[in-house]
């Protein structure tokens, strides 16, 4: 049989002893600094996620609100395009409108300029016969002095043209 000697008994205490030992002093400690790091690792990760999910939610916000502005801007411009419409029509309507009434006054000034061209042309007219009229009942001669009379009216009536 087997013989067991003292030193094997020595030898397998001192294993234990020294598993014991490492097992207190090195694997548990470094099985602690694993463990710790781990948790470190695993909430770097989180924190990572996180600012991941959070640069996701602003990187939407930011491109809902560059969508708004631009919404807004199309509005604006859209809005302003018709405001401008509008204005252009309106001065064109006021600018033909003013058109019109100066079109109009020239017309009645042209009508009162002619009616007083005529009117002063009557009154001459009726002075050139009022006289022609006085000289042949100054004259009361025969019909050749009468037909000369007339025709010095009309000459008279063509130079004052």
């Amino acid at each position: 049989m087997l013989k067991v000697d003292i030193n094997i008994l020595f030898t397998v205490i001192n294993l234990g002893v020294i598993f014991f030992v490492i097992w207190k002093f090195l694997f548990k400690p470094v099985k602690k600094i694993i463990a710790k790091r781990q948790e470190e690792v695993e909430e770097q990760f989180s924190k990572a996620e996180e600012a991941k999910t959070q640069a996701d939610e602003e990187r939407t916000r930011y491109e809902q609100a560059m969508s708004r502005a631009e919404e807004e801007k199309n509005s604006i411009i859209k809005e302003g395009r018709e405001q401008a419409g509008a204005e252009r029509d309106k001065i064109i309507d006021d600018a033909r409108s003013e058109a019109s009434n100066i079109i109009e006054t020239a017309k009645k000034d042209a009508e009162d300029a002619k009616k007083r061209i005529m009117m002063k042309g009557a009154e001459e007219l009726s002075e050139l016969v009022s006289q022609a009229a006085g000289k042949i009942a100054q004259t009361k001669e025969d019909p050749e002095a009468d037909s000369r009379l007339f025709d010095e009216f009309i000459e008279k009536s063509a130079k004052a043209d």
